[in-house]
Parts: C-alpha cells; sequence; structure tokens
C-alpha cells in the first residue's frame, strides 16, 4: 500500500465542517438544557497568527493589530455573556481549552480577558478542572508563561514540527531551531503538569536520520506527551498551491517514530499520540472526548457539540476568505442563532460514536455502545469484522480495539466509516472553491 492510500484523511472529528451547510430556525436557547445532560467542555478559538504554515488548513488569519485583536475579544465576550444568559444553572464545564491559530499571541490584558470569560461567564474552576493552552516557539515568552501558570494551566501544547532549519523552512514554519529550544526550555523551566510537544514526520527532504535527531532533540525536554503526525498537504493550503508531495517514506518514517518511542518508555494511545509511562496524564483532549460529551465554543472558528447538533461559524481556508468571516463574527448582533451546522441522524451518531472510539485508547466498549443504541456495534458496522479478519481490530475482552496493525492505518481506515451524505457534501464543498477534496 503506497503513502497516497495510507493517508488518506486525518479523522480527529466527525462531521467534518466542510459538511456543514445553511441552517434555519435554530436558536441555541432550545438546545441548552442539554447541557444538564452529560459532561461538557468550554474551549477559546484565537484565530490569530504571526505567520501561516504551509501546511494549515485551520481557520486562522495573520497581520492582525492590537486593535484588530481587541475588537475580536470584544466580540467574544458579547457571545459569552449572550451564551451565559440562556445556559442552566447547573450546568458546569470540566476542561478548557484555549486554541487557534496562536493564541499567546494575544497581548497580556487579552489574554487575562480570555481566561476571566470562562470564569466569569461560564463559573469554570481551574482550581479542580484541567486547563489547555496551544503555542507557538516565536510566541512563547516566560511572561507569558507565568500568567498562564496564575491562570491554573494544566497542560501546555507547543508546535516545533522539527528541529531541521530545511525543514521547517519546507513547511513555512517561521521559527528557527534556537526559538523552539528556548521555549521548550522556558516551558520546562515553568513545570507545567503536562507538557505535549507536536512534531511532523513525511516532510519532504526528511530521512531517517533527521528525524532521529528531532525525536532526539524533543526528547531532552522529557515532554509527558508527544503528537507525531504525518504531513498533510490538504486543499487551500500554501503546499498544496505550490503542488508539494508528502515523502513516500512516510509510513517506514511512522514505523521508526512508533519504535523509538517505546524503546524511550512511551505508551500508543493512538496513531499520533504517545504518552510517556507513568506520566498519569489525565487532561481530556479533542480526540479523546468519545461519546456523547458536549462543548461550547466561544470565538470565530471553533466548532460546538450539543448532543445531535454540531455548528460553527462558516469554515473557510484562504486569508481573503477568513477575514471576511472574521469580520462578519465581530459585527454580529446575536450570536445564539445557528446558522451553519449539521444535525445528525441517529445513523451519523453511531458513525461518530464508532469513530471517537475505535482510532483512540482501548477502542470501542461494546457494552457501552448497546447501551446507548440498543444495538451490537459489529452487526451495525459489518465493515468491523472485515477487519477484524484483516488483522487491523481485535474484540476481545469487551472491547472492539485497533491492533498494532490497524493503529499504523488509522487514516486509511476511519475514512471508510464516513457516510455517503456527509462524504458528499464535503466533496462538494471543495467542487465550489474549485479544488479537489477528500
Amino acid at each position: 500500500m503506497d503513502t497516497e492510500h495510507r493517508y488518506k484523511q486525518y479523522m480527529y472529528s466527525y462531521p467534518h465542517k466542510t459538511a456543514y451547510q445553511t441552517m434555519r430556525d435554530i436558536h441555541l436557547k432550545d438546545f441548552a438544557g442539554r447541557l444538564t445532560e452529560g459532561e461538557n467542555s468550554l474551549y477559546f478559538h484565537i484565530p490569530f497568527c504571526q505567520t501561516k504554515c504551509g501546511y494549515c488548513n485551520l481557520f486562522s488569519v495573520t497581520g492582525q493589530s492590537k486593535d484588530g485583536m481587541h475588537a475580536y475579544v470584544d466580540a467574544m465576550q458579547r457571545q459569552a455573556e449572550q451564551l451565559a444568559g440562556i445556559l442552566p444553572e447547573e450546568v458546569r464545564f470540566t476542561d478548557l481549552t484555549l486554541g487557534g491559530g496562536t493564541p499567546l499571541i494575544l497581548p497580556e490584558l487579552l489574554l487575562r480577558r480570555v481566561f476571566r470569560m470562562a470564569r466569569e461567564y461560564f463559573a469554570f474552576d481551574s482550581e479542580k478542572y484541567p486547563v489547555v493552552v496551544e503555542t507557538s516557539p516565536n510566541q512563547t515568552t516566560e511572561e507569558k508563561l507565568v500568567l498562564l501558570k496564575e491562570e491554573g494551566v494544566t497542560r501546555i501544547s507547543i508546535g516545533i514540527q522539527s528541529f531541521q532549519p530545511e525543514e521547517l523552512s519546507a513547511l513555512h514554519r517561521f521559527h528557527t531551531t534556537e526559538a523552539a529550544v528556548k521555549a521548550l526550555k522556558a516551558i520546562k523551566k515553568a513545570e507545567f503538569d503536562c507538557m505535549n510537544v507536536d512534531l511532523i514526520y513525511g516532510i519532504p527532504g526528511q530521512s531517517i536520520d533527521s528525524l532521529r535527531d528531532t525525536l532526539k532533540r524533543a526528547l531532552e525536554f522529557e515532554p509527558e506527551e508527544m503528537f507525531i503526525y504525518p504531513l498533510y498537504v490538504k486543499p487551500g493550503t500554501a503546499l498544496y498551491r505550490q503542488g508539494m508531495k508528502p515523502s513516500e517514506l512516510a509510513f517506514s518514517m511512522y514505523e521508526f517514530v512508533r519504535e523509538y518511542l517505546k524503546e524511550e518508555g512511551y505508551q500508543q494511545h493512538s496513531m499520533r499520540r504517545f504518552v510517556k509511562n507513568g506520566a498519569g496524564s489525565s487532561q481530556k483532549l479533542p480526540e479523546a472526548l468519545c461519546g456523547f460529551g458536549n462543548t461550547i465554543s466561544v470565538g470565530c472558528g471553533g466548532r460546538s457539540y450539543i448532543g445531535d447538533l454540531h455548528f460553527c461559524t462558516p469554515y473557510t481556508v484562504g486569508q481573503k476568505q477568513c477575514l471576511a468571516v472574521l469580520q462578519d463574527y465581530i459585527e454580529r448582533e446575536d450570536y445564539l442563532q445557528i446558522t451553519h451546522g449539521y444535525l445528525l441522524s441517529a445513523e451519523e451518531q453511531k458513525r461518530r460514536y464508532v469513530i471517537k472510539h475505535i482510532l483512540f485508547g482501548r477502542g470501542i466498549n461494546r457494552k457501552d455502545y448497546h447501551s446507548h443504541f440498543g444495538t451490537e456495534v459489529q452487526e451495525d458496522f459489518p465493515l468491523l469484522r472485515e477487519w477484524e479478519q484483516a488483522d487491523y481490530i481485535t474484540s476481545g475482552e469487551g472491547f472492539v480495539s485497533l491492533t498494532e496493525k490497524g493503529f499504523a492505518l488509522s487514516d486509511y481506515l476511519g475514512p471508510q466509516l464516513i457516510s455517503s451524505e456527509v462524504r458528499e457534501r464535503s466533496e462538494n464543498f471543495y467542487k465550489r472553491l474549485g479544488i479537489a477534496g477528500i
């Protein structure tokens, strides 16, 4: 199996935002009561970056002034206030994430305001629940790390991607190796409960030797977790426009990473996530929020989930298009009228459940699946029996779990679970942009 077929699509959520469509006559107050029925996550999206990475297809913009950032945080506060007005008193949020973009690009005053919103509008208790923040080397300063400690941050995730200058250049990453080392030293000194380091393999020009050196240098800082991603060249990105193709050595690099980190005392929790033995991380990550947990997102670009209702601002990638969506968000008066999203059918909820479990951790708990849906997962998804025959999964001890072979092929297996309706919607999204999609 070649690289193109092994790496079809990263299934970190389902359905993808490209499948969302215009919605009418849906008001958030009619769904708010559902937040009393399970665990709830709180997410703040900061869509600002110093530069746009070549592989990035997330909602983010560059070149924003301090005045522009102020206007955005003002809008976030208006949205938070409106949300607080409809939330039942008993609703509790059990984790908080600041993502982006690059949250630490905000001036300290604005960063403080974001944390204050979580406390004042959502009664979030940072002394009791985990707080996660994403960062990049150029924005990681000792002053801001002190701020994060004071605000109760427990997990900090930094995108390093590589310690090789030529590989950083190929990715359009505009931090230096020296900046990455300085940031890692500062994070280590600050002593967060959990430090995660993001790295990428499959970069054109990358070799096993350069990858080994990058891993070795990252491990010098003893991160509790590491996320190791294959390079994806997605439609709408700079690398896509320049015709870049991931390295044909990508799968060999994955196998090398897996064995190298295993020897260094890391346990594999998904195709991408490796946790240091004994680290005891209790952080709830976006890809690990399985089942029916809800998420409320504040800001432009983050998605919310309340039961079968998934919604967000319209997804786009290009700078001009992102700026237009961002301006619309800032000028909006009513943040409670849902205009863009997806209402999942019972069948789609089953698919989401399977995707959000099978690719991570121990996999699908068959009793839990039955208690939610009243059916057997392997009867609902005969494809799982085919995977078991191919040694991609095993169904022992009450779980349907990926084998080591299955973990390695997660990005080949996961897309097979996408429904025809979701696939068609996503393909139509890219057709409207005039580019090939999934």
